[in-house]
């Protein structure tokens, strides 16, 4: 367990709880409520691991690893991120490289274990069908953890509002996220999405409103 992040070149530690709750806030201010969302997919993800029976040291890395997911996207230009419209096939290709920026940005901590790190760079990885294709940094991590952040992304997404689109309810977007024809679904861990369904079918999640 830890709780304190060591800064590269700093002489003093950060609380790890209070960083959190700045980069939230500063991400739901700047960058279209991606704190909120953050925060449902560390509650999606720690329900799932809840059932799964996983323990505590590393629901703790799932954790962090969910709060932080995103935490790349600081590093785009906001007009892409807070666009209200969706994307251009040449700003998505920009959207992918947050995953890259998520891990250099978290190696900045050097207290940080490596697995969290590996979670901003995998959660959209998706076995090989989503992206990055190819890891440029070393990848040890319980490939469980990794599907159940993509499954509890995936979801936590499909639910919210955009201007493009209309926001789901669960059963919506448990019916979205298991089409077996929507290529988006490939690569997802079929085990984890049946949690998922048992979790909402039984009002286990409880999301926080996106606005």
């Amino acid at each position: 367990m830890f709780n304190k992040l060591e800064a590269a070149g700093q002489n003093s530690d950060i609380d790890v709880e209070e960083f959190i709750k700045f980069y939230l806030a500063l991400a739901n201010r700047n960058l279209n409520h991606l704190g909120r969302h953050s925060e449902n997919v560390q509650i999606i993800s720690d329900a799932i691991a809840e059932n799964y029976g996983i323990k505590p040291p590393e629901r703790q890395i799932l954790k962090y690893g969910s709060l932080f997911h995103d935490i790349g996207k600081m590093s785009l230009p906001s007009e892409i991120l807070n666009a209200g419209r969706a994307l251009t096939s040449v700003e998505f290709e920009i959207i992918k490289t947050h995953t890259m920026f998520g891990w250099n940005t978290l190696d900045f901590f050097h207290s940080l274990p490596t697995e969290i790190k590996a979670l901003a760079m995998t959660h959209h990885h998706r076995n090989g069908h989503g992206y990055p294709k190819q890891f440029i940094h070393k990848i040890d991590i319980d490939a469980l953890l990794v599907d159940i952040l993509t499954v509890s992304d995936s979801f936590a997404a499909i639910m919210e509002p955009r201007v493009y689109k209309r926001p789901l309810n669960e059963a919506q977007a448990l019916a979205v996220i298991n089409d077996p024809d929507n290529d988006k679904n490939a690569g997802l861990n079929r085990g984890v999405l049946e949690v998922l369904k048992h979790l909402v079918d039984n009002k286990k999640i409880s999301l926080n409103s996106f606005f």
